[in-house]
């Protein structure tokens, strides 16, 4: 590989990175709830630098029809720092529209921008995700991708029974132990991801994770068939998904390198 080349491969990472770095912080700020791009009177506290009962009073307090209030500021609540239950409101972007008409300065108006972004940006996640969803691409990928992730948990499973009967007290946490691993290998995660991790993937990703699943899957079953020591089994099923995500590279969840491309 020449130094042209390398140059290029390390600049797409480090936009690749940005990205999700941006899309990252605006999913900070706007989430999807019941299908819907929302945020909560806590975060419009929070960056407007107000005090969140003045929030809330403002939205009690806003000049709109009881229509208007029931569609766009859902009474909801949140535990605060003492670890106690408070009130708040979920709120949509009509609602913080209508809401943020009244916070003036130029600094809202950065926070307004911002918070535009955000759910223009989730809006468009919500058309993406239903265009992937519907495609027979991605349909089969996910037939296919649970019949991987089945075949894998059953060799888990003898595979907990397996390190058991080798003196291991926890074997039971292999089976979140081999997901983290798995997600870590093929994506730029930072955490924990939450049981509808796999409904964001592309039909691509989908299929990557179904070839990781088997490779787990075989792995374990070649290493129990040897009598291999279990934690010397749990690294070699590790390290061999390591070594395929290294061929096919990292990516973004839910966007695959040629999809980058294609948003420059």
């Amino acid at each position: 590989m020449n130094a042209t080349s390398t140059t290029t491969k390390y600049a797409r990472s480090a936009e690749r990175i940005s990205r999700r770095a941006v899309s990252q912080s605006l999913e900070q700020i706007v989430v999807i709830t019941h299908g819907k791009p929302t945020t909560t009177s806590v975060l419009i506290a929070e960056k407007f630098g107000k005090r969140h009962a003045d929030v809330l009073r403002a939205i009690v307090n806003l000049e709109c029809s009881g229509d208007f209030r029931q569609r766009n500021f859902a009474s909801s609540s949140y535990l605060n720092e003492q670890g106690k239950e408070q009130p708040c409101f979920t709120v949509t972007r009509d609602g913080f529209s209508f809401l943020a008409m009244g916070f003036t300065g130029k600094e809202a108006a950065a926070w307004k921008e911002r918070f535009i972004t955000a759910f223009n940006w989730q809006a468009d996640e919500i058309n993406r995700m239903y265009r992937m969803h519907t495609s027979p691409d991605w349909q089969q990928a996910r037939i296919e991708g649970l019949t991987a992730r089945r075949h894998e948990t059953d060799a888990i499973k003898a595979f907990v029974g397996y390190a058991q009967s080798q003196g291991s007290r926890s074997a039971g946490k292999y089976y979140l132990a081999i997901t983290k691993a798995t997600n870590r290998a093929l994506f730029f995660v930072s955490a924990a991801v939450g049981k509808d991790f796999r409904q964001g993937l592309s039909a691509q990703q989908l299929a990557s994770v179904a070839m990781a699943e088997r490779i787990v899957e075989r792995s374990l079953l070649e290493s129990m068939s040897a009598q291999v020591f279990y934690k010397s089994a749990y690294r070699t099923a590790a390290e061999r998904v390591r070594q395929f995500a290294a061929l096919i590279g990292q990516s973004v969840p839910g966007r695959t390198p040629a999809m980058l491309e294609g948003a420059k």
